[in-house]
């Protein structure tokens, strides 16, 4: 090779690695950790200096996003080895982080389904006329049990101890959950982390501002928590005897144990609402339409929601209501967007046949069970 133009390549080469430490800086990064991530810049003849920086900083930033086991409403996936993929996040807006799989890859499942996989008889209760907000602590041999040693069981990158998940809050008519997880990192700092969808973590920062929405109590919660818990990292980091582990351990626990109270009582205190608060809140959206749209329901506007186990109708203007088996009114909210349609390609909204339509519509217009014309009592068929 001719040795001139392998010297032009080397200064080349150089050129570039001082620029990816530079755009590493700018990104607040180091080199450390984000050797995995693959820098990658597309240069031309004639390409302006400005633009190749302009790249150089957006790869930076990916590579640091995958090289960072701690991001914003996210939780590490080992499968993975980032906290940026797609399995770092609730796939839906009710999905509570439910444990590791094998491989270490994350696994999320709906709320009312994960307090029924862990035997709280109290999941009922989320359906209900006045629906209560839950909340339920999780400990860490439930949410690693599968996970394998060699996908990271025991590893320091995000050690889960234990979590805090707690629903239904309403943003946007739309009802949500949260998982609060409690993570000991390779410095062995604890930290909280709030994992849920990016507008309910927007509405849960917002939330100061409105000293006496659910939101804020929940958010004042979490913050409590937070505070209380940078003293037990403290203890945590300084100790010097395994029998002191224990002890810590335990305190942290409490905290997790009050915050899981403070977001339940956060639910009594929505049930002692005034009838007057109620219509307010209820002219807010389209609960008033609830029965108007269901008389009116075509038989292609009938679904059932897999996730939460409800029967939705479709109304006009973008309203939808969910309601229970029995018939009775669940919430009211709006589908905005191609909301609707995300959710039928998810399959999460499976049309209703012929019969359990029929038999649903008698027992929500009138309260009584529905007969079909063969003579059978109507029971929807599985």
């Amino acid at each position: 090779m001719n040795s001139r133009l392998e010297q032009k390549a080397l200064a080349a080469c150089r050129a570039l690695e001082e620029l990816r430490l530079a755009a590493l800086a700018a990104c607040d990064g180091t080199d450390a950790g984000a050797e995995t991530g693959t820098f990658a810049v597309s240069w031309s003849a004639g390409l302006p200096p400005g633009e190749l920086a302009e790249q150089a900083l957006a790869s930076a930033a990916e590579c640091l996003a995958e090289s960072q086991p701690f991001r914003n409403g996210c939780v590490y996936c080992y499968a993975c080895r980032t906290a940026a993929c797609e399995h770092a996040r609730p796939a839906e807006s009710g999905q509570v982080f439910a444990g590791y799989q094998p491989t270490g890859k994350p696994y999320w499942e709906e709320f009312f389904n994960f307090l029924l996989a862990l035997g709280d008889d109290r999941a009922e209760r989320l359906f209900a006329p006045r629906p209560e907000l839950l909340a339920r602590v999780v400990g860490r041999q439930r949410l690693t049990a599968e996970q394998l040693d060699s996908f990271g069981r025991n590893s320091l990158t995000y050690r889960v101890w234990g979590q805090v998940v707690a629903g239904y809050v309403t943003v946007a008519e739309e009802r949500m959950a949260l998982t609060v997880q409690l993570v000991e990192n390779k410095a062995h700092q604890l930290r909280l982390q709030v994992l849920a969808p990016d507008n309910l973590l927007a509405a849960l920062a917002d939330a100061p501002g409105e000293s006496r929405s659910a939101l804020h109590r929940v958010h004042e919660a979490i913050r409590g928590a937070r505070r209380s818990m940078a003293d037990i990292s403290h203890l945590w980091e300084a100790r010097h005897h395994p029998r002191q582990a224990a002890g810590i351990r335990e305190k942290a626990f409490v905290v997790l144990r009050h915050l899981a109270h403070s977001i339940e009582r956060k639910g009594r205190q929505d049930g002692r609402r005034t009838a007057h608060a109620e219509q307010r809140a209820n002219q807010q959206r389209p609960v008033h339409t609830a029965r108007e749209d269901l008389g009116q329901a075509t038989e292609a506007d009938f679904f059932r929601d897999r996730f939460r186990n409800s029967l939705i109708v479709l109304g006009k203007a973008g309203r939808a209501h969910a309601f229970n088996e029995e018939g009775c009114h669940i919430t009211s909210f709006a589908l905005t967007g191609d909301e609707l349609e995300r959710r039928l390609q998810r399959r999460r909204y499976q049309p209703l046949n012929e019969a359990e339509r029929i038999a649903f519509r008698q027992r929500a217009m009138t309260g009584q069970p529905a007969t079909d014309p063969a003579g059978g009592n109507g029971t929807p068929q599985p």
